[in-house]
């Protein structure tokens, strides 16, 4: 009797491939519509199509986008790309009064009551996903490169090169967590319950993101962007920075919200351009798009956004639900080697003002704690597809499936074990480690070549016990010295550790700190030739114990024997008689002889023998 057309799609950035949130999605004919979630989705029913009739997506900061609907198919899917253009080509707003500045006045107004962090304390379980992909990558160049030529044919053999992609998948890592907050005096707390890292098994790494590990609170004056203050669209001082515009009301759920529109009053300044969904009844903000305006300048940024979305979890209360966050950075160039990074987090189970939060947080030993469970590490595939609050996306599935088929491969973990064994100077085999590498030849003055040869236990052996030994020989004194010792860890809670080590080497005297030290590959390149070196050996026997008694309180007592032997470039101390004049006669003769420097020797022996002579009538 009736047919209803029924169209599902997904609305992402054609520039950047990340999903477009809140974007209207209107039938033309007949204005009636909907708009993508946060995700970029959206589903839309139709019950009448006229002739030439369209559906119109559209949102601030992009080109309006048209569908030309189809009577003859009942139901399908598209995916919709959109182009970036400026905020302001929508928000052209003819009225005597400025319904955005008066929304914005009452979000400030508001804020007291929306800000999430007015709680005296609250929890809730977090759920972080970061992903990170290097853009630009030259596999031809890389590929040229001898030792690189299996692992660029290996990624080339599990990465879709038909439409010529930039990006190369290289870590995605998930994390959930229970999170605790109070506010005064301030303190936090989260557990580590589970982490799931797929790709470069390297925390460093994610220093190069920068701010990407950031809590970001749109209801402050100022959001900290990469070390820098950027002015929030809801600061106080909001309309000195920003333009306000009404672009749309709509009715979900039977609620009002206004989609705003901000973009920055002037050009190089710190501020964004974006939009924002306002709830009318408490003007909390519902959703929050914010990227970098063009003009802003961070170095080596191309490109950052921020989605933030609330939900309420009682009548009133509107709480941060799910943030993005994506960084676009090029340090050579938008041609050249970069990367993008992506952080995902929601939040479940959210409690607020409650005492089992208090009484959490009185657990804690100082102001801010992390502690991550001894079996985060071991959760099955099963928990994370029941526990993550989101499913992977297909492409972060696929993510995964390359990550697992490239780290898995044979000539992938021969390539990774190379570049850590040269990058740290340690190689694991079973149990044991060898290295580091750099102290395995070496050459001084007294012992000529030396050769070094050192054997450890690694965490595969003992996590509570690391033992590590040397031995090395010098081709020059032909001697053999090295050194043993073991370190023991019976608990970490409250912290305490057994310590015990016999040394028989060389003592070069004093070592600078970040100083290559003599018994290092590259001292043969860095260290000048003829320079005196006091050289001693020493024998040396130390025994350590340390105890934590409380959190701000510790006790290490040491017992240490040092016997020293002096080798060289000091008067060894059979040189002289015991005591008595011709002692004292007798070093005074060496001293003088070496502050001769240059000298014919004939020519210092007897200008010090006369010398002497006279010295010693005085003293007689």
């Amino acid at each position: 009797m009736s047919q209803v057309w029924v169209i599902n799609g997904r609305i992402t950035d054609k520039q950047n491939e990340e999903p477009v949130p809140f974007a209207s999605v209107i039938q033309a004919k007949t204005a009636s519509g909907t708009y993508s979630d946060s995700a970029g989705m959206f589903a839309i029913r139709i019950l009448k199509i006229k002739s030439g009739d369209t559906l119109v997506i559209t949102c601030a900061g992009y080109r309006p986008y048209y569908i030309l609907l189809d009577k003859l198919t009942d139901s399908q899917y598209v995916e919709i790309k959109l182009e970036q253009a400026s905020f302001m080509e929508r928000a052209v707003v003819k009225v005597k009064v400025n319904k955005g500045l008066l929304v914005w006045k009452k979000i400030v107004q508001h804020k007291e009551e929306n800000n999430p962090y007015r709680f005296s304390n609250f929890s809730y379980e977090l759920y972080n996903k970061l992903e990170i992909d290097l853009k630009n990558l030259n596999l031809k160049r890389v590929g040229n490169f001898k030792p690189l030529k299996p692992v660029s044919d290996l990624i080339n053999k599990n990465i879709d090169s038909s439409e010529g992609s930039k990006y190369l998948p290289a870590y995605l890592t998930e994390v959930i967590s229970d999170y605790y907050y109070q506010k005064n005096p301030k303190r936090r707390r989260e557990i580590i319950k589970a982490a799931n890292t797929n790709g470069v098994k390297n925390e460093s790494f994610l220093k190069f993101l920068g701010g990407t590990d950031q809590v970001v609170n749109v209801y402050n004056n100022f959001i900290p962007v990469l070390d820098k203050q950027f002015v929030s669209p809801a600061s106080d001082n909001g309309d000195y920075y920003y333009n306000y515009k009404i672009i749309d009301t709509q009715l979900v759920s039977s609620q009002r919200f206004f989609h705003l529109v901000f973009t920055p009053r002037r050009k190089g300044g710190d501020m964004f351009e974006g939009d924002c969904w306002v709830h009318a009844g408490t003007y909390a903000i519902q959703k929050m798009n914010l990227r970098l305006s063009k003009e802003a300048d961070i170095n080596f940024v191309e490109s950052l956004s921020l989605i933030q979305e609330y939900k309420p979890f009682d009548d009133s209360t509107w709480f941060l639900h799910k943030d993005k966050f994506v960084i676009n950075v090029s340090p050579a160039g938008k041609e050249s080697l970069g990367f993008i990074g992506r952080k995902t987090t929601t939040y479940a189970n959210i409690l607020v003002n409650d005492s089992s939060v208090t009484a959490e947080l009185g657990k804690n030993k100082k102001n801010e704690e992390i502690i991550t469970l001894s079996t985060a590490t071991e959760k099955t595939r099963e928990y994370w597809e029941k526990e993550r609050h989101e499913p992977l996306s297909k492409t972060e599935s696929g993510i995964v499936r390359m990550i697992d088929t490239l780290t898995m491969a044979p000539a992938f973990q021969r390539f990774t074990k190379t570049i850590t064994f040269i990058g740290t100077g340690y190689k694991d085999i079973g149990n044991y480690e060898i290295g580091p590498w750099m102290n395995w030849i070496s050459s001084n003055g007294w012992e000529g070549l030396r050769v070094r040869f050192d054997l450890g236990t690694n965490k595969y052996f003992n996590r509570k016990l690391k033992l590590h030994s040397y031995l090395a020989y010098g081709f020059g004194d032909k001697k053999i010295k090295g050194m043993a010792e073991a370190f023991y860890l019976p608990k970490k809670d409250p912290r305490m550790f057994l310590y015990a080590s016999y040394t028989n080497d060389l003592d070069w005297g004093q070592n600078y700190y970040g100083e290559v030290s003599q018994d290092n590959i590259f001292s043969l390149a860095i260290r000048k030739k003829g320079i005196p070196v006091k050289n001693m050996k020493v024998e040396e026997k130390r025994f350590e114990i340390f105890g934590e008694v409380l959190p701000w309180m510790s006790n290490k007592i040491t017992i240490v024997h040092k016997s020293y032997d002096t080798l060289r470039n000091l008067v060894p101390a059979d040189s002289f008689s015991t005591g008595g004049s011709e002692g004292r006669l007798q070093i005074l003769k060496y001293h003088f002889v070496s502050a001769l420097p240059g000298w014919n020797a004939s020519l210092k022996i007897i200008f010090t023998e006369q010398v002497l002579a006279a010295v010693t009538r005085l003293v007689r």
